[in-house]
């Protein structure tokens, strides 16, 4: 399965590449492109989001960055959990994401930090008087530990983070690192097609199977894009030190994607009087909210957002987890 893509760089000697163009995205039979917005930033860009409306009375508004890949189209299982109780998600495709002009060109760390600030800078102008969240899976998580460590963080009540994407810097091996550099220097517009690696993402086959087939995802990562990401999270692995955001931080036991080393590395720095709840699933692959066992922590979600004890033992199993059990 193609998605994140960090898991290939162990075997980036075996991967194949190819000048394959990018295109703009276009809906077929049975996979529409739903837009149900646009966020115009002061950078002048323009992001599409798809909005996953609240039944009902608006109780809470989350700002739902997605992973590495992937579109606003990701959240869709999350949100049959959360919009029953008048939770409104708002789901932007982040800049070289989904169907943004720059689809499949890496815009640099400090543009997808500055322009997912300015998105929950005005959610929260639109719902001044309702909570307001920011939730990321995988890079989008890492997102939100360098929104929430920033000097200016967004105005939000709370993160909720998915497997953040914090394989980097000193918890990834310097020669993964060193063999992309080269490579994305000589060559970086070569794309990445991963056919001959296999790393399981989640165990929900037909979730993976529609991520696959949407239309908005992108299959084959240039090489200096992959580059962009290894910078990002290392920038976030960094960041944890100074990461003092109310949040709830999600990992699961089987993630092939982010390494327990990295995941226990981020945790161990955040600071011990940060109001953070830390939740560990041993049965979880990388994608929480889409795995068959989604049902634990979609629960614990959505207690938290609505300002409750999480009803799982997660917690319990995340201390377990930082003294090195599994």
């Amino acid at each position: 399965m193609k998605f994140f893509l960090l898991a290939w760089l162990a075997v980036f000697p075996n991967i194949g590449c190819t000048p394959i163009p990018f295109g703009i995205p276009k809906s077929r039979p049975g996979h529409p492109i739903i837009t149900s917005g646009y966020f115009t930033l002061p950078d002048g860009a323009r992001q599409p989001y798809r909005l996953y409306p609240a039944q009902g009375p608006v109780t809470s508004v989350i700002l739902a960055l997605h992973g590495y890949t992937d579109s606003r189209d990701g959240w869709q299982i999350l949100a049959g959990t959360l919009t029953p109780h008048g939770i409104a998600i708002y789901a932007p495709d982040l800049s070289s994401f989904g169907a943004t002009a720059n689809r499949g060109h890496w815009p640099g760390t400090q543009v997808l930090v500055n322009e997912s600030r300015a998105e929950a800078t005005q959610l929260r102008a639109q719902y001044p008087n309702t909570k307001l969240y920011i939730m990321g899976e995988s890079m989008g998580g890492a997102l939100g530990i360098l929104l929430g460590a920033s000097p200016n963080p967004p105005p939000v009540d709370g993160y909720i983070l998915s497997a953040p994407a914090v394989w980097g810097g000193p918890s990834m091996s310097p020669l993964y690192r060193q063999t992309l550099q080269t490579a994305a220097f000589f060559d970086p517009g070569k794309r990445l097609t991963g056919r001959s690696v296999h790393v399981e993402a989640s165990d929900n086959m037909p979730a993976l199977i529609a991520f696959g087939q949407d239309p908005l995802t992108i299959h084959a990562p240039r090489l200096d894009h992959v580059a962009g990401l290894v910078s990002l999270m290392g920038a976030a692995q960094t960041a944890c030190a100074s990461f003092h955001q109310p949040a709830l931080i999600l990992y699961g036991g089987h993630d092939q994607l982010v390494p327990q080393t990295a995941m226990r590395a981020c945790w161990n720095a955040i600071p011990a009087t940060a109001p953070i709840i830390l939740a560990y699933y041993p049965p979880d692959y990388h994608l929480i909210p889409r795995d068959l066992e989604r049902a634990t922590p979609s629960a614990d979600i959505l207690a938290y957002i609505q300002g409750h004890g999480l009803p799982s033992a997660a917690p319990s199993e995340a201390t377990i987890f930082l003294s090195g059990g599994n």
